[in-house]
């Protein structure tokens, strides 16, 4: 497999775990701001939904960055063999994008890539999507967990 193809590969997996489904992050954005804002009316929810725009860009950016630092750090016949296409070896590449995310180099990164998101958006709108992103990861992490244990 060459360089290039592994890249996409690995890119691909984490990408569509991020933003597979819209209309489950709708769901999830609704559900995420009923419990951290429980006085709110139906009304306020989807008006908050919408002005929280998907952030295809900043999933991009840490996707782009976890591949090049898994190609720097990991053999290159390990990596082969994570991009095999199994559903074992595609939820091995999400754990690992996992532990990458909650390093303290990413939390950092994190902070600072939604800092410069949030003042694109109106002020709730971005502190409610910079919640948002820390719930999602924390959630696909859970979700992953949950299916590696089942595999054992």
């Amino acid at each position: 497999m060459q360089e290039a193809e592994i890249k996409k590969y690995i890119y691909k997996i984490i990408m569509d775990k991020c933003t597979a489904d819209e209309e489950a992050r709708q769901d999830a954005l609704g559900e995420f701001i009923a419990m951290t804002m429980p006085n709110i009316d139906e009304g306020a929810v989807r008006n908050i939904k919408s002005m929280i725009p998907p952030i295809t860009d900043l999933y991009d950016k840490w996707a782009g960055m976890f591949v090049d630092r898994l190609m720097e750090t990991v053999p290159r016949d390990q990596i082969e063999e994570l991009c095999s296409g199994t559903p074992d070896n595609d939820s091995a590449l999400v754990l690992v994008y996992i532990m990458f995310m909650e390093s303290e180099r990413m939390e950092k990164q994190v902070a600072e890539d939604i800092s410069a998101f949030a003042p694109t958006q109106n002020d709730e709108a971005g502190n409610i999507a910079s919640a948002y992103i820390r719930s999602k990861l924390t959630l696909i992490a859970e979700e992953q967990k949950k299916k590696d244990s089942i595999i054992q």
